[in-house]
């Protein structure tokens, strides 16, 4: 039997104007040896503004990786599309399952949205795709429209729904969203009311950065505590790889340089998890092996993080700004630096997230 996967990736865009299909998915012809890939979530996995979006980078990535067996499924898309890519013309696959405009789910108020849950459960959208690895990224349209309180308890709920449908051995992603260029897009916030207009511009963007970061050290947060429970879930992180100043085309969705550097993270998640290694900024358990001198048994102790580790050395936001450059390949960072903050051998996400929760706490 197939090991199989299912990936969850967090987006989300603004305008609501999308086709809508509720016939049966578009997907190639099913092979026992194939990988489904399902790419979920709203406009920004839909390719608002470009067609395929990242998806025609993820497939023509795992394609160069030696992948030959990768099936996208979906509830929209085709077979078979194409695009120019360094001057020559790339097919891939372009099934998938993004909304434009929607949100976790459906929402009405400030804004009416219409949501990832319903659509989901509407279609049927897992058993009939029957997905391995699903992409979804959800959750900038819910900032966007000022649905912050609860964000994540309906994202957990929208994940919950997923694993209620997904069989045995799928894994799902969960994925961190992009920031926001809040004062090129100003006017898509009119729902926040007197909070955006009784503040500078400047002022409102450190208010909605404030609820993307906390948003996204939530989703952190939920797939840590998903996996204490034993639950196939783990974290990705497309905030990583995305500037919202040089990879945004319109301050909220993607332009192709933002979509090709999501589509090779996605490829790196995915060969990683194909081949049983660590996907990148996704590992939250360290195993340690130790041997004693009067024994030939090894005896092997696996922790799972959910405090973070408190350094010696005094951080500050500075510190933190530096860390978030370093990710997006903006900064190189040198040994006084010292950003291995939870002591992991490694510098990603995580040690973000543990900066942020020290300087929150210091703050408060």
């Amino acid at each position: 039997m197939k090991r199989k996967f299912l990936a969850v990736i967090s987006s989300a865009c603004m305008l609501t104007n999308t086709l809508l299909i509720y016939s049966m998915p578009v997907s190639a012809e099913e092979n026992a040896d194939d990988v489904k890939i399902m790419s979920l979530g709203d406009s920004i996995t839909d390719g608002y503004w470009t067609a395929g979006g990242y998806r025609k980078y993820l497939y023509h990535e795992l394609e160069l990786k030696g992948y030959n067996n990768i099936d996208m499924v979906g509830m929209k898309g085709s077979d078979n599309a194409s695009f120019v890519y360094n001057g020559e013309t790339v097919t891939y696959d372009d099934n998938y399952s993004g909304y434009s405009g929607y949100a976790i789910q459906y929402m009405t108020g400030t804004e009416t949205r219409q949501g990832i849950l319903e659509k989901i459960q509407e279609t049927d959208m897992i058993n009939v795709c029957k997905p391995d690895i699903i992409l979804l990224q959800i959750g900038t349209n819910d900032i966007l429209s000022n649905y912050n309180d609860g964000i994540t308890e309906r994202l957990e709920n929208l994940v919950n729904t997923i694993l209620s449908d997904m069989e045995e051995n799928d894994i799902i992603y969960v994925s961190t969203i992009p920031d926001i260029d809040v004062e090129l897009v100003s006017d898509w916030f009119w729902s926040y009311g007197e909070l955006k207009y009784n503040n500078t511009t400047e002022d409102f963007a450190k208010i909605i950065q404030d609820y993307i970061d906390s948003y996204n050290e939530s989703i952190y947060n939920m797939v840590n505590a998903k996996q204490s429970e034993g639950k196939p879930v783990k974290f990705a992180d497309i905030h990583s790889v995305v500037d919202y100043k040089a990879d945004l085309y319109d301050g909220v969705h993607p332009n192709e340089q933002g979509y090709e550097k999501m589509g090779k993270y996605w490829s790196e998640v995915i060969e990683s998890e194909l081949s049983g290694e660590i996907p990148p900024a996704t590992e939250t358990t360290e195993t340690t092996t130790e041997t004693t001198t009067n024994t030939t048994d090894t005896e092997t102790e696996t922790t799972t993080a959910t405090e973070p580790i408190i350094p010696e050395k005094n951080y500050s936001i500075s510190d933190a700004v530096r860390l978030s450059e370093y990710l997006l390949c903006k900064y190189e960072i040198t040994p006084e630096d010292d950003f291995d903050i939870n002591s992991d051998g490694a510098i990603n996400i995580f040690d973000l997230v543990t900066l942020k929760t020290i300087l929150r706490n210091r703050s408060t």
